[in-house]
């Protein structure tokens, strides 16, 4: 059996699993503009090395309705706005069924940077009128500090 990260030391990687579920394959198309969901806290200082998505269907991309994803650092009032990682769904920009996509991270190294307390969320953003988006999960690979 595995230790939990909040008792192991720094520079230890783990993967943490957050998840959408089924509601995300409608909500998108209509008048809901976000979902925010598959919160996890980080009990220990972190930094995030790598963030996937693993969609249930095939998901192609397009260019005016369609929808970005996020791994969004919260903080720890929950008012937080910096994407640790983002990929907008546009022409080109597929996913296979059960196949992860890797999520580009920020290029911004202290975006990285995550602070115990701080809550992490897998975010679907609208783009357009959206688009029909299967259940996913995302896999969040981290270091502790």
């Amino acid at each position: 059996m595995g230790r939990h990260p909040a008792s192991c030391t720094p520079g230890e990687t783990f993967t943490r699993l957050v998840g959408i579920g089924p509601a995300a394959t409608v909500g998108l198309e209509g008048t809901l503009a976000t979902i925010n969901n598959g919160r996890f806290v980080a009990h220990k200082d972190l930094r995030v090395k790598s963030f996937k998505v693993t969609a249930l269907d095939a998901v192609t991309g397009a260019d005016t309705d369609t929808v970005s994803l996020a791994l969004r650092n919260l903080g720890a009032a929950g008012a937080g706005t910096v994407d640790i990682a983002s990929l907008a769904l546009v022409s080109a920009v597929n996913m296979g069924a059960d196949t992860p996509k890797v999520i580009p991270l920020s290029a911004t190294a202290a975006d990285l940077l995550v602070a115990a307390g701080d809550v992490l969320t897998f975010r679907q953003v609208k783009v357009g009128d959206g688009q029909a988006i299967p259940a996913m999960h995302g896999q969040v690979e981290y270091e502790l500090q």
